[in-house]
């Protein structure tokens, strides 16, 4: 008996010793395991917070794990409240670990608890840091003085995530649009990325390995909705790659590549047919053995915005300019100066297509905190003091690769934010309007060009009446006959349009005294063989002569799509005959809802033939927060509706437009009978939307519209609204 309790004494104590050693192997593989994690090859914080987090249950008394877990967080912007709870509680366990407090200090910052922000730096500073560690505090303090300012007022614009199928749990940022909205390019880090999981030197390791960039593509269809996106598979490959950059016309794509040998150099794709290039290095002095990233080129194609850290710079990342050189080469390269550039990283520019006005990310100006995004517009040759984009367009997170319409109606950016929709992943993230204050002004030409009736690709060449300056040339897409051209105002241009074995078109355009921005649907049929030319098409003046240059475009007009339209004119519409507003009295409906029947009849009664020139009207068909979710099939054989984003987060979709009440009524009444019970009739002034109730109020525009305007929140109050 005494020897099989010996025995059993034996197992036990051999047991207890070989569970201790594994349980000592365990702790060391999970430390390994969470250094590999964060190691800057692979940095996937998730997965370190995680291995951490097991390692603080195992040994909740070490403050390390805590620490750890807090670094993890700062990068898990779901997380970003916990950062404080674990760094407060780091430091409570090991007080004589000054260092804590830069990163608590960090995380009230993160956290919008600016003040104790400043308290915790200067407590941090009081420990006579070193100097590297000094100059972030004090960073920070102005960081945090800055958020208390910015925070205080917020940003009247409709900011929310572009939403699926664009943006998925897996990391879409640094998006790029076509200058009409039509293309969006941005880059992807997820399960579909080239390759799989890779290591560091671009193996697979599907254990520890981590995605590597790649670029997809989105179109908007004919419903303005995104398609499905899909890899280039051009240009992706199983290393990095990122894009940059998209001109304006959509034809010519910057991209970032790096691989094990290289750090990274801007490449360029061109969109031939349906197809991208393979990306071949951009030529000239742009690219060194420093970091070159980002870039954005003008409109015209004779300046290439791009950042750097070469020497002689301010400080870190650096903005440039750089020229196009007759040979097609960038060169004489220029720093944008001590106005844009601080000793702080300035990164990810985008020039507008109206030349003037530059978007780009900063650490330093005003920023409150990581990067902030700012604009600045280039006047009298110079460029002014840049602008805070505002809060929350810019966060305590990381805000960047910002980019906009031509319109100037709406902004793309992309953000590891968790608000306004996001998942605390980087995603895409849109913001109506652009900007705000002075908007774009530009004449945007864009359609087709065909051959005898066909698309083709030509040559736009397009040349200042003043001085004989060249811009472009341009080219239409070889499938599709599309292209796109943004021109400055103050000049009057010559198109010239050159296809081989036909003979060239020749057209003027005169925007020399433009003051808004402007669309101008165009296009051009080039003949030969005898063909006769059945179009009868207006030239480029009387087009902009048939526009009201003061009303605001929406920014979902008449997207282009990619299989050109049938190559035929539409008829134009006879206007009806209309009453005098003088003459009729709208006084007994002031203030009514015309949600009550009687009340809209009467309307209808006293003015069923109300028109104006300066008015059109047209029937709402769907208001929603969610536009993905309206289906419109049963009324689409009365056109595509106008999808338009407004500021107070619906998308609303209307159809037709009418010059009269009468007709407007008419349509109204085809979409009831379709089964769109809820469709009704809106009014726009100067591009201004209205609700019938509102016009009332100012009988139809025959008074003083400005004054109206102004008291127009006051009507709001009480009018009631569908």
């Amino acid at each position: 008996m005494k020897k099989l309790v010996g025995l059993f004494m034996l197992i036990s104590l051999l047991s207890t010793g070989l569970l201790a050693q594994e349980k000592k192997e365990s702790i060391d593989a999970l430390n390994e395991a969470a250094e590999q994690y964060m190691s800057p090859e692979v940095q996937d914080y998730q997965g370190a917070y995680d291995t951490y987090d097991k390692l603080d249950k195992r040994d909740p008394s070490n403050p390390y794990y805590k620490y750890q877990k807090g670094m993890c967080a700062f990068h898990l912007p779901e997380k970003k409240q916990e950062t404080v709870t674990l760094f407060e509680t780091a430091y409570k366990m090991d007080p004589k670990e000054k260092a804590i407090l830069l990163y608590l200090g960090k995380a009230y910052h993160m956290n919008y608890r600016f003040d104790d922000a400043i308290k915790t730096f200067n407590d941090f500073l009081a420990t006579n840091p070193p100097q590297a560690e000094k100059d972030e505090a004090e960073k920070l303090i102005k960081n945090s003085e800055y958020g208390k300012n910015v925070t205080q007022e917020m940003l009247q614009a409709d900011i929310r995530n572009i939403g699926p199928p664009v943006n998925t749990p897996a990391q879409e940022y640094s998006p790029v649009i076509s200058a009409d909205e039509s293309v969006i390019i941005y880059t992807y880090r997820g399960p579909k990325s080239t390759g799989g999981l890779m290591d560091g030197k671009f193996r697979p390791d599907a254990k520890h390995g981590f995605y590597t960039e790649d670029i997809f593509m989105s179109r908007k269809n004919k419903d303005s909705v995104w398609s499905e996106p899909v890899g280039i598979s051009t240009i992706n490959t199983n290393q990095n790659e990122s894009s940059l950059a998209l001109s304006p016309d959509g034809q010519t794509l910057y991209t970032y590549r790096s691989t094990e040998q290289d750090s990274g150099d801007i490449y360029e794709s061109h969109y031939e047919g349906e197809e991208w290039t393979a990306p071949e290095k951009i030529k000239g002095d742009v690219n060194t053995n420093y970091y070159e990233g980002s870039c954005s080129v003008t409109a015209d194609g004779k300046y290439f915005y791009f950042s750097s850290m070469r020497k002689g710079g301010f400080g870190g990342r650096d903005l440039y300019m750089a020229e196009k050189a007759e040979d097609g080469t960038w060169r004489n390269i220029k720093n944008l100066g001590d106005k844009i550039n601080t000793k702080d990283d300035e990164d990810t520019p985008f020039i507008h297509p109206d030349g003037l006005t530059l978007f780009f990310s900063s650490k330093g100006h005003n920023s409150i905190g990581d990067y902030d995004i700012f604009y600045s517009i280039k006047k009298e040759n110079a460029w002014i003091d840049p602008l805070n984009m505002g809060y929350p367009l810019n966060t305590t997170d990381d805000d960047r690769f910002y980019v906009m319409n031509a319109s100037g109606q709406r902004g793309y950016f992309s953000s590891n934010r968790v608000s306004n929709g996001g998942n605390g992943s980087f995603d895409v993230f849109t913001v109506t309007p652009g900007i705000i204050g002075e908007k774009p002004v530009l004449a945007m030409i864009l359609g087709y060009v065909y051959g005898n009736d066909k698309p083709m690709d030509a040559q736009i060449e397009i040349t200042k009446k003043s001085n004989g300056e060249k811009v472009g040339p341009f080219t239409s897409n070889v499938k599709t006959g599309k292209y796109l051209v943004a021109l400055s105002p103050g000049e009057n241009y010559t198109f010239h349009i050159r296809a081989k074995d036909y003979p060239d078109a020749t057209e003027d355009l005169d925007i020399n005294k433009l003051s808004k921005f402007v669309e101008l649907r165009k296009d051009f049929h080039l003949v030969r063989d005898g063909y006769k030319d059945p179009h009868a098409v207006k030239n480029l003046n009387e087009i902009l002569a048939g526009l009201d240059t003061i009303t605001k475009v929406p920014d979902s007009f008449r997207v282009a799509q990619d299989t050109p339209p049938l190559a035929t004119s539409p008829a134009t519409e006879a206007k009806q005959p209309c009453d005098d507003f003088k003459n009729i009295d709208f006084s007994a409906l002031k203030g009514k809802s015309l949600n009550d029947i009687n009340v809209y009849k009467k309307l209808l009664a006293v003015g069923e033939k109300i028109c104006a020139d300066k008015m059109v009207f047209k029937v709402q068909i769907g208001a929603y927060r969610h536009p993905e979710n309206y289906k419109y099939e049963k009324l689409k054989e009365y056109g595509t509706p106008e999808q338009v984003d407004y500021p107070d987060g619906i998308t609303r979709f209307t159809q037709g437009q009418f010059n009269g009440l009468k007709d407007a009524e008419a349509q109204r009444q085809k979409a009831i009978n379709k089964g769109q019970k809820d469709a009704w009739i809106v009014g726009f002034i100067d591009g201004k939307r209205y609700t019938l109730e509102e016009l009332i109020m100012v009988d139809f525009y025959n008074k003083n519209v400005s004054q109206f305007n102004e008291n127009l929140q006051e009507l709001r109050d009480y009018i009631t609204y569908k």
